[in-house]
């Protein structure tokens, strides 16, 4: 039953005394998940969205209602990281699956203030429709008729279907598998409707269908490639969508052009007639290009130092867009050991790392990086010092305080028997304590690297520094070893985006042990470092069946902190996501919680 104060927040959300955003915080704040406040509010209105709320990048400005579908001429993007593949399920980028959302579409989404848009489902499921579980053991998807794929064929529940099939298959080697491991099946139970059944009970019921990956794709289209003959499949570099744009030309590594799909299923939609997503460069050209010269109307994540971007932005053409989202800069350790190979396979769990499977060593290099240099000297504003993984909504983050403290650092390594030689490198029995920290190509990230070079040094670790282009590292090719799937060194650095603001048993699935990347599985599962730990998968596995969402808050709690004190990962810095646009550009709704171009079908020009 309803606490009498939610009823009456409730009452007040009906009688129009509060706004759904309010509502929505108030609830968040007393940690009840998204999901739930999100039935509550269908409770209100059971009626979806087919349109985000349109944000402008300089001013909120009158809403755009277009007359007619197109007549905006050509969109020029700048994806510094060139798209590769045009098949959001078979890449670890986000520069692919940005471009392949151009194409294709989700059943919902989330905007910048976690609110739920429908898509290419219709309602929002809640217990007072019969869409939703109240047990949490299963949801059913309403989906948009009218709704046909760029070939002309129909968008049906059979499509839905057979994602899931595609992605959860194991020989697919999806890289998206792990985010349906909580579905039992999804049933088709009419043309447009579909169920999906866990195996546990959930509250984050609306995952993996609002994740920033979930992309559907066509059955007709894929169906002969599911399974080993996945990556061969013609669709993964021309793509047969649903979206508001259709494919015309793509260069792997290079270019992408679309046209306006004459059929789009949203009245009047698209603005722009033709998109140009140009690949290639780097953060600071990206950013120069759209802020000073206004070669480009928008670019995507603007990895620059935070000064250099508000000089850019003085006086250019260019605005400077950020968007929230627990998006987390962070170091991972190898737990296992690259420079040894069992039966074939570099960092096999077979070859446990030689220091740092030493907690006493992964706690000193913890200590010993100057988070705070880097916040502050690199991202401004656009950063803040990180001292959990999961690190948003606050109501999940522990009360907790953690310092620099390069004294205890010294003398834990000491305690480990970890001694300075003649040249002020660490060894012990005979081996160096030399680390490989690799990242990818970004000035960025160079100069963050260079902090923890010096940091690590000083503990009298030996460091050699590598630089993956972008392009390959974020890569989901199970044949190039320069992928941080493969994670071929001892420590590596980049960002993962989220799913959602609730996503948390999804997200910290990156630290269980059934999620190893393996050659196994092609290196597509989400656990890159080889993490094992049975007190984890068990505090994993009480998380993932909680349904009180108080209940939920603390068990995520209990993760985080087994994940600090274990030092199973070093977070960094809780970065926003930082973008470049034209100022006459609008209807962009950044999300820290969906792809950069969720809202495609809604920008346009002024």
């Amino acid at each position: 039953m309803l606490d009498w104060n939610l009823r009456s927040i409730l009452e007040d959300l009906k009688a129009g005394r509060i706004s759904r955003r309010q509502f929505i915080t108030t609830l968040t704040r007393t940690g009840i998940p998204i999901g739930v406040v999100a039935t509550l509010l269908a409770s209100c209105s059971s009626k979806g969205s087919d349109e985000p709320k349109e944000t402008a990048p300089t001013d909120e400005g009158p809403s755009f209602e277009p007359k007619q579908r197109g007549g905006g001429g050509q969109l020029k993007l700048l994806w510094w990281q060139a798209p590769s593949i045009l098949n959001g399920h078979m890449s670890n980028g986000t520069k692919d699956y940005d471009a392949a959302s151009m194409f294709y579409e989700q059943l919902l989404y989330l905007d910048g203030d976690a609110n739920f848009v429908m898509r290419l489902a219709t309602e929002l499921p809640s217990d007072e429709n019969g869409l939703l579980d109240p047990a949490g053991k299963w949801v059913v998807w309403k989906l948009k008729q009218g709704v046909t794929w760029h070939d002309g064929k129909p968008f049906t529940a059979d499509d839905v279907v057979f994602t899931w099939q595609y992605a959860s298959d194991p020989s697919t080697a999806a890289v998206t598998l792990g985010n349906y491991t909580r579905i039992r099946s999804v049933e088709k139970t009419g043309d447009f409707e579909v169920r999906v059944n866990f195996k546990e009970p959930t509250l984050d019921w609306s995952s993996p269908w609002n994740n920033i990956n979930a992309l559907i794709i066509p059955r007709h289209i894929f169906e002969p490639y599911k399974g080993k003959e996945a990556r061969n499949a013609p669709a993964n570099r021309h793509p047969v969508g649903t979206n508001a744009y259709k494919i015309v030309e793509f260069r792997p590594d290079d270019i992408v052009i679309a046209e306006l799909n004459p059929n789009y299923h949203i009245e009047n939609r698209p603005f722009f007639d033709r998109i140009e997503m140009k690949g290639g460069g780097d953060a600071a050209g990206a950013a120069r290009a759209v802020l000073q010269s206004g070669e480009y109307d928008f670019a995507w994540n603007l990895q620059v130092e935070a000064n250099q971007l508000e000089s850019m932005e003085r006086g250019g053409d260019g605005v400077v867009l950020s968007a929230e989202g627990g998006m987390i800069e962070h170091m991972l350790l190898n737990f296992s050991n690259p420079n040894v190979e069992v039966a074939g396979e570099r960092s096999s769990l077979k070859a446990p790392h030689p220091f740092l499977a030493d907690l006493k060593v992964r706690q000193a290099l913890a200590l010993a990086i100057d988070r705070k240099t880097i916040v502050e000297r690199l991202y401004g504003k656009t950063g803040a010092i990180a001292q959990f993984y999961y690190c948003e909504p606050k109501k999940y983050v522990p009360e907790s305080t953690w310092e620099r403290d390069t004294a205890k650092a010294n003398m834990l390594l000491d305690d480990a028997g970890w001694q300075k030689g003649a040249d002020g490198v660490r060894a012990k029995n005979g081996k160096r304590m030399k680390v490989l920290f690799q990242t990818s190509q970004n000035k960025l990230r160079q100069d963050a690297q260079a902090v923890i070079k010096k940091d690590l040094e000083s503990l009298g670790v030996e460091v050699e520094l590598k630089a993956v282009i972008a392009d390959v590292f974020f890569s989901g090719d199970p044949e190039n070893p320069d992928t941080l799937s493969h994670f071929y060194a001892d420590l590596q650095m980049f960002a993962q985006q989220r799913g959602g603001p609730d996503d948390a048993t999804l997200f910290l699935q990156a630290f269980h042990s059934s999620e190893v990347s393996q050659k196994s599985n092609k290196w597509a599962r989400f656990n890159y470092s080889r993490y094992v730990s049975k007190e984890f998968d068990a505090l994993h596995e009480v998380a993932s069946k909680e349904l009180d969402p108080m209940k939920f808050t603390e068990a995520v709690k209990k993760m985080s902190l087994h994940l600090r004190d274990d030092v199973a990962v070093i977070p960094l810095v809780e970065r926003s996501e930082v973008s470049g646009a034209s100022k006459s550009l609008r209807g962009i709704n950044l999300s820290g919680w969906a792809g950069t171009v969720w809202a495609l079908p809604f920008w346009y020009r002024v």
